[in-house]
């Protein structure tokens, strides 16, 4: 061989190669949904899979295998079967931070869904823009986090609406003087500071108000403050999932106090970890699936449904529907199209856009009877 056929055979290569380059990267960009193009559809989460509010995330985890599971039954998106990819964040804001980065660095995933919590969501806003991704979140409820994207959405209500309403049922039950139990985290303040303003417009009073840090284990200085004012005809906790609310109960029945006790979206784990303490609370969730959701979820799993499963589910199947309807896995097509959808009849019940990337819907009114959260009419 020549000198220079040698070299012509070097150029043939690498014009091979740099062509073969820019249409990978060209294919990359664009994904159609086709039948013809049968790689898996990724969808990734970020959710809370170990620590405090493991319950949260393990039942969004659930809810998001449930939908992929019926979605490849049927077979898949145009014939693309859809993989599910699950990361722990532990509630840890650096941790989901490289949990993202792995999710579309290494896994080449465009769809989360995730996170969990209001603390690692916030982590997450700046590095979801950068990379042009996806989000939807379960049960996070800070309107911070989808009102800064138009990559971004909620499929659980924000939190503070919920707040706001458990003030008025906490006032229309005749209470004047509360006591109200919060914490030092961003996503307890919003829901403590939405209770405090509604309250207060409708003529109470917050007469006691702590604000601890959620990781406190004592609280008897702050109980036993509330137990020595007689003005006090009711506590109100807003703490939310993180276990101070067993915390709290546990203090109140230590101190003997027998008070109406009223609190937001508490779930099984804390109710468990009461030990009794938070038998007769009265909370208000938006924890709303339906029955064949339910039931099928039991069905699957041995357990009933948590926070987040139902959520999860319906965040799968949404962008289940924006990949069909729109024929691709851009995630610029796939937001616009998640962006346009005013109404959305889910696991999670009747879905009401805000127009802001997130839905609200109507809560339940539960209440503690025997151990179990109960749905009451008052």
């Amino acid at each position: 061989m020549t000198k220079q056929s040698t070299i012509w055979g070097v150029i043939f290569i690498l014009v091979l190669v740099i062509g073969g380059v820019w249409v990978s990267k060209k294919s990359d960009t664009t994904t159609p949904v086709t039948p013809g193009n049968q790689e898996n559809i990724k969808i990734g989460s970020i959710l809370i899979l170990s620590g405090e509010g493991a319950s949260w995330g393990e039942a969004a985890r659930n809810g998001i295998d449930l939908a992929v599971k019926e979605i490849n039954e049927k077979g898949g998106v145009d014939g693309r079967m859809l993989e599910a990819v699950h990361e722990d964040d532990g509630s840890e804001p650096q941790k989901a931070i490289s949990a993202l980065n792995k999710l579309t660095s290494f896994d080449k995933i465009k769809f989360i869904i995730g996170s969990s919590w209001s603390n690692t969501g916030i982590a997450l806003i700046e590095p979801i823009k950068q990379k042009g991704v996806v989000a939807i979140s379960p049960s996070l409820g800070l309107k911070d986090f989808n009102e800064s994207s138009d990559f971004i959405f909620n499929t659980w209500p924000h939190d503070y609406l919920l707040s706001q309403n458990l003030a008025q049922y906490v006032y229309d039950k005749g209470h004047r003087n509360v006591a109200l139990f919060g914490g030092n985290d961003v996503w307890i303040k919003d829901q403590t500071k939405a209770f405090t303003e509604k309250f207060t417009s409708l003529g109470g009073k917050i007469t006691f108000l702590s604000e601890p840090l959620v990781t406190e284990t004592d609280m008897r200085t702050e109980v036993a403050k509330v137990k020595n004012d007689k003005n006090i005809d009711a506590i109100v906790m807003t703490i939310d999932g993180y276990g101070l609310t067993d915390i709290v109960a546990k203090r109140i029945k230590e101190f003997g106090i027998k008070l109406p006790a009223y609190s937001i979206t508490i779930d099984r784990q804390i109710i468990k970890n009461c030990e009794g303490a938070c038998e007769n609370l009265i909370f208000l969730t938006f924890l709303t699936p339906t029955t064949d959701f339910e039931q099928k979820y039991k069905t699957t799993y041995n357990r009933e449904v948590e926070i987040g499963a139902d959520s999860a589910y319906d965040a799968v199947m949404m962008l289940a529907q924006a990949f069909r309807e729109t024929k691709s896995t851009d995630p610029v097509i796939v937001k616009d199209y998640l962006n346009k959808i005013t109404n959305y009849s889910g696991a999670s019940g009747e879905l009401v856009s805000d127009g802001q990337r997130a839905f609200t819907k109507p809560y339940l009114v539960k209440q503690v009877k025997n151990g179990e959260p109960v749905t009451i009419t008052n």
